[in-house]
């Protein structure tokens, strides 16, 4: 879910997900875009390796495309 957080988005994070991740409050996540346009968030400072990786890939491809909610914002409310 994207929230307004101040003049900024955020993105809650799904309890689950965090506990798969090993994060908590407080943590720091890095967050980048892969080629396909997919979010890959992961904890600062944890090294992504061949295998973790692979199982990251294969994550992805099992999870469902949703429909983007920034064109909905942006004609619903200014943010």
């Amino acid at each position: 879910m994207v929230s307004k957080w101040g003049n900024s988005l955020a993105v809650r994070l799904p309890a689950e997900s965090a506990k798969r991740i090993g994060v908590g409050e407080g943590d720091t996540l890095i967050a980048e875009v892969s080629p396909d346009g997919r979010l890959v968030l992961a904890p600062e400072g944890r090294a992504i390796g061949k295998a973790e990786s692979r199982r990251l890939r294969q994550f992805l491809a099992r999870q469902k495309e949703t429909a983007p909610v920034v064109g909905e914002m942006r004609r619903g409310a200014r943010y």
